[in-house]
């Protein structure tokens, strides 16, 4: 009987030896956070092998990744989201070869690990990855010191709750950048190293102070009041020596929690911080605790600047170009022509602004990364056409007083605009998608465009068929002073006054038949 008990007493150790990892914990926020581990077998080899991350963030929030590398492009994310069922999680690995939205990772070799799921309005994602030393767009040395990782939530528009790893996300609202010290990351041999275990107060982002931890992190499956669905397993191959290769074991990678048995061996690894609250059920969720390090997070107007970026351009494309434009082809009376000219400086100067505020959010000063985007090229094309406008407007005028009919630069300057704000409108869509806005959003905005633009083309047909009607009538009745090509502006006073000038796209209402 001695001999059993010893021997359970040595079992017991050995168990509590392989529960006993380090996990480095680090909070952005009040409200999310990221756990990390490195096995003892990981950072005594060359960097390969195994390692384990948490991520948790309110499960109101759309999304919340973690990342490898200094930036988006080229880092090896990871997103989660709420799953279809809205208690469940999704693990999206995902990455980006340049700064544009960031596609699936199918080559990430990741498996979500008990205590993933929702649970007090928490979702939260415990993952082993086996390959996260090296990854298409770089590398990570965990026998190193630290390394440099990324995070990026969007915690506006309410919960995801979608079960593919491919779905399309919202562009972030808050994202940052950190050096990640490994040193208390570091230790043991656990299966799991996130179930049961409080914040380390060793670790954090550059300049971190220790401290002591004064909570413990709430563990999902039956020990928690709501958790990841059960799923099935599959008996695994040996990976590594500490894997116990139990029917419990969770097997391939998959996207969604697992759960597991309750009887499976971690329920009775009791740590000395059973005494200790839950981190959730204390303020700020862990985010203020001791054992948690705060880093910086980016600017949060970001969100702001981005809407008035598109607020700016889709007023100059939908609403002043289209009308500036309407007015001169439909209108005929004194002062006309400045009207016009009144309408496009004012959607010039409109448009200028939206262009910097989208130049500033497509470069990674703002935690942009998306000036390579068709949205972005797009915009440059239409700024670089516009930017001439004012200047081949004037020569037209001057021309058209000079010569009483279109020349080269008429027709410069006229088809100049007309792709400048067709480009406009069906760009004002593409960054609609880029941003991640609403269906209904998106729908709103092509209608209204779609709408202006049809009465912009009809306003501009109507008024080149009126002209030369009323030209050629013109010439009939006056050939001496008349040709197919001279409208009213031709009747301008000798004095060169623009008084008359007012049908200088439109046929004066004498000259209409």
């Amino acid at each position: 009987m001695r001999r059993n008990t010893k021997a359970s007493a040595v079992g017991l150790l050995a168990l509590a030896y392989r529960a006993s990892a380090q996990v480095a914990n680090i909070s952005p926020s009040d409200s999310v956070s990221f756990g990390l581990n490195i096995p003892d077998a990981t950072a005594a080899s060359s960097g390969a092998g195994e390692i384990f991350f948490q991520i948790s963030a309110p499960s109101s929030y759309e999304w919340v990744a973690l990342g490898q590398g200094s930036g988006m492009a080229n880092s090896n994310m990871f997103v989660v989201y709420t799953s279809a069922d809205g208690s469940n999680v999704t693990l999206s690995p995902r990455t980006s070869g340049s700064y544009q939205a960031p596609s699936s990772n199918d080559a990430a070799q990741v498996t979500l690990l008990e205590g993933s799921g929702v649970a007090n309005g928490v979702m939260t994602a415990n993952v082993r990855c086996s390959n996260c030393n090296s990854w298409s767009g770089g590398t990570m040395d965990f026998t190193g010191n630290s390394g440099n990782w990324i995070y990026a939530y969007q915690s506006s528009g309410g919960p995801k709750n979608d079960d593919s790893t491919s779905a399309s996300i919202r562009q972030h609202n808050n994202e940052g950048v950190f050096n990640w010290e490994f040193a208390a990351a570091k230790g043991g041999s656990s299966v799991n190293p996130l179930i049961n275990t409080s914040p380390s107060g060793t670790t954090g982002g550059t300049g971190a102070t220790p401290a002591a931890t004064n909570c413990r992190q709430r563990p999902s499956g039956a020990a928690a009041t709501a958790s990841a669905s059960a799923s099935k397993y599959d008996k695994p191959s040996k990976t590594q020596s500490y894997d116990d290769d139990d029917d419990w074991w969770t097997g391939r990678p998959t996207a969604r929690p697992t759960s597991f048995p309750t009887g499976a061996p971690w329920d009775k690894r009791q740590s000395d911080d059973s005494s200790l609250p839950f981190c959730d059920t204390l303020p700020n969720n862990g985010g203020a605790n001791s054992g948690f390090t705060s880093i910086s997070s980016s600017e949060p107007d970001t969100r702001k600047h981005l809407i008035a970026h598109g607020v700016l351009a889709s007023l100059a494309f939908v609403i002043l170009f289209p009308a500036g434009s309407i007015v001169i082809r439909l209108a005929s009376f004194p002062g006309v022509l400045w009207l016009h000219a009144g309408f496009q400086i004012f959607a010039y100067l409109t448009y200028t602004a939206a262009f910097g505020l989208g130049i500033w959010l497509a470069l990674p000063v703002s935690g942009g990364h998306y000036i390579s985007s068709h949205h972005a090229i797009i915009g440059m094309l239409v700024f670089a056409l516009i930017f001439f406008q004012p200047f081949l407007g004037w020569i037209h005028h001057v021309l058209f007083k000079k010569y009483s009919h279109r020349t080269l630069w008429s027709y410069a300057h006229i088809w100049v605009g007309r792709i400048a704000i067709t480009l406009g409108i069906i760009n004002g869509g593409l960054g609609l998608l880029l941003a991640g806005n609403s269906r209904e959003g998106e729908i709103a905005y092509g209608v209204v465009a779609g709408v202006m633009w049809c009465v912009w083309v009809a306003a501009v047909v109507w008024g080149e068929m009126r002209r030369k009607k009323a030209a050629k009538m013109a010439a009939t009745q006056n050939p001496e002073k008349l040709t197919g090509e001279r409208r009213e502006s031709d009747q301008s006073r000798s004095d060169g006054s623009d008084a008359d000038l007012n049908g200088h796209y439109r046929p004066a209402k004498e000259q209409q038949a």
